[in-house]
């Protein structure tokens, strides 16, 4: 069975990174992935993916060391274990506020007798060298199980949630947290410039005091390399250094300045 080496990484101590890509385009995806990052997150929650498109992305990473995450649409069995069986090695669920919501994930990612997944999957053969058995008696051990924590609830819960064994990294959604706590619409702060308020930072750092006590790796939903560097020295060990929804604007923008630039070249 193929070693996730970012859960690898993870559990041993160290910062895993990756972007997250919400274009529903495999080629995206590929070229994604020839960068070496730990993950690429492929977000159907938010994102334009469906199945057939989440199938095709998964290719490109069956002969990398770069884990395919996925983001499924919530916490329902079915949908976790059809993108794991679609050949993800990795599952970040949303809006998790309870240690049995915890539990039920973790007995949707599993196989028996840690969980109740069911064998097997279109492409899981492919990370055990073609071996669907050896998948099956293997993949409880290389599958990275991530909740997201959003809400004050959530947090108040999170050291509870962070024991529940199966539990790999409690992951910071921190616009919707700052949402849950503010009670008002953010939609005029730009996502790149968003820093939470005072009240919810404080929340943030409840769920990096949980990390260290219980050593249960906590993550933040970053949105730069800056912002990434800064929480990953704050103690976070999940962080995004950009995402294709934010960073494919940039680029065009800086593509539109260069055209206005030229237009007033003389001829």
């Amino acid at each position: 069975m193929k070693i996730n080496l970012a859960r690898k990484k993870l559990l041993e101590g160290g910062i895993i990174s990756g972007p997250s890509l919400y274009y529903p385009s495999p080629e995206i995806a590929e070229e994604a992935v020839q960068h070496g990052f730990d993950f690429v997150w492929i977000d159907w929650q938010h994102g334009a993916w469906s199945e057939s498109s989440i199938n095709a992305s998964m290719a490109p990473f069956v002969n990398t060391d770069t884990i395919p995450l996925v983001r499924p649409l919530g916490s329902d069995p079915a949908w976790i274990g059809k993108v794991l069986d679609l050949g993800a090695l990795g599952i970040i669920i949303p809006m998790v506020e309870t240690v049995e919501e915890c539990q039920s994930i973790v007995n949707a990612a599993k196989f028996p007798p840690e969980g109740r997944r069911s064998a097997t999957g279109l492409r899981t053969a492919y990370h055990a060298n073609h071996n669907y058995f050896d998948y099956t008696e293997n993949a409880n051990d290389q599958i990275l199980t991530i909740v997201m924590v959003e809400t004050p609830k959530g947090v108040k819960n999170v050291r509870a949630m962070m024991e529940v064994k199966g539990v790999d990294c409690v992951l910071i959604g921190p616009y919707d947290l700052e949402r849950a706590v503010a009670g008002e619409s953010m939609d005029d702060k730009p996502a790149r410039s968003f820093r939470p308020s005072v009240s919810a930072e404080e929340l943030v750092q409840e769920v990096l005091k949980a990390s260290n006590e219980t050593g249960v790796a906590a993550g933040y939903v970053t949105n730069s390399p800056d912002e990434a560097e800064e929480r990953a020295a704050q103690g976070f060990r999940m962080v995004c250094p950009g995402h294709d929804i934010t960073d494919l604007i940039e680029a065009f923008q800086r593509m539109k300045r260069c055209s206005e630039r030229l237009g007033h070249l003389p001829k």
